[in-house]
């Protein structure tokens, strides 16, 4: 049975936050040369020990966003138009430009991001075929996070590190499978060894892009399942992407809700689970088939499609497909404090003491 959110202990709001984004904005340079924005002002704080849900249809930016705080856009067609990404670390660090709030990953230098990636941010990819190279044997993948991060280990104690490590990740016959090729392996397979390699440096935070794409049910349990169990022992971090609300509501303890580019609620997981306020959150949710349901009746569905870069509406972006449109979703909607950690951006929506999050 998949483990839930519902054993761990509550993230409190005095919970230490590890990775704050802050109005990060990503932009896409197009055929005929224009900036097109994909991540428009989004900002979220993930709490040390804890997994944020990054949630959406696809094409809402859930991906730019984990590319983004990774600095993996692609170059030069992508660049952060503006935005903090503040990375907590200790006060003693000897990592170069430290500030009061940490490390700011958008202006960290290139040169030394290899010191973040891996050992401080780990991510596990969406196609772990496409992620893993074809011709390389599984061993020699997972001893290249070693060479690169770890150069004083010898041969053997690699060895006995990536022998371990898929131990951990529960991998069959560990010594056979460092030995095959990624096609060899199934995709569960593929995908615990993505896990360990992420695990290889025992990061902070783990970025966990759709892990359980094409994945079947029982597999992808398993997986979520993996994932869950090894935070639980390590006290990582981790920020899930997906698009599915039941994975949401297993695993995490707060969510985003991302809608073309915005954030369009977020707050702790039960309450934008038993309260959505929103009108594409309800929509997702009551998309989600029910045992209560009556059997063969038609589920209901959010008409339309995610709107492409270059057509986006003024004022609210769920404007186009919403039912409870009115004129004053014509203008932008500012993310506005409803309850506890609880923000919503739709004019449709009753401030709590007006308190608006801007």
């Amino acid at each position: 049975m998949l483990a839930t959110n519902t054993t761990t202990p509550t993230i409190t709001e005095s919970a230490e936050t590890i990775l704050s984004v802050k109005e990060l904005a990503v932009a896409f340079q197009s055929d005929e040369g224009d900036w097109l924005t994909a991540v428009d002002n989004v900002s979220f704080d993930l709490k040390k020990g804890s997994v944020l849900g990054l949630v959406g249809e696809s094409g809402c930016g859930k991906s730019v966003t984990s590319y983004a705080i990774m600095r993996l856009l692609p170059q030069p067609q992508s660049k952060i138009l503006r935005g903090e990404i503040w990375l907590k670390t200790n006060t003693s660090s000897s990592e170069p430009l430290v500030e009061d709030q940490g490390i700011n990953l958008v202006s960290y230098p290139q040169k030394l991001l290899h010191k973040i990636r891996g050992r401080r941010i780990a991510m596990i990819f969406q196609d772990s075929m496409s992620a893993l190279n074809p011709v390389h044997k599984i061993g020699k993948q997972i001893a290249e996070v070693y060479r690169l991060h770890f150069p004083e280990m010898s041969p053997s104690e690699v060895r006995k590190s990536m022998l371990e490590l898929l131990h951990q990740v529960q991998m069959p016959d560990p010594e056979q499978k460092m030995d095959a090729f990624p096609h060899q392996l199934s995709g569960g397979m593929r995908q615990r060894v993505m896990i360990a390699m992420a695990l290889a440096c025992q990061p902070d935070i783990l970025i966990a892009d759709e892990p359980t794409t094409a994945l079947d049910v029982t597999v992808q349990a398993q997986i979520l399942n993996l994932i869950y169990e090894l935070k639980e022992q390590t006290s990582m971090s981790i920020l899930l992407i997906t698009h599915d609300f039941g994975v949401i509501a297993q695993m995490c303890d707060e969510v985003v809700v991302m809608y073309a580019g915005r954030v369009a609620e977020q707050g702790p997981v039960n309450t934008i689970i038993d309260q959505p306020q929103h009108p594409y959150t309800k929509g997702l949710l009551s998309s989600i088939p029910s045992l209560a349901d009556q059997p063969k009746t038609m589920l209901p569905t959010i008409e339309g499609y995610v709107p492409g870069l270059k057509s986006m509406p003024e004022g609210c972006r769920f404007v186009n497909r919403c039912s409870e449109a009115k004129e004053r979703c014509s203008t932008s909607p500012p993310l506005t404090q409803v309850g506890d950690n609880h923000n919503v951006a739709c004019h449709l929506v009753t401030p709590n003491q007006n308190n608006s999050q801007g």
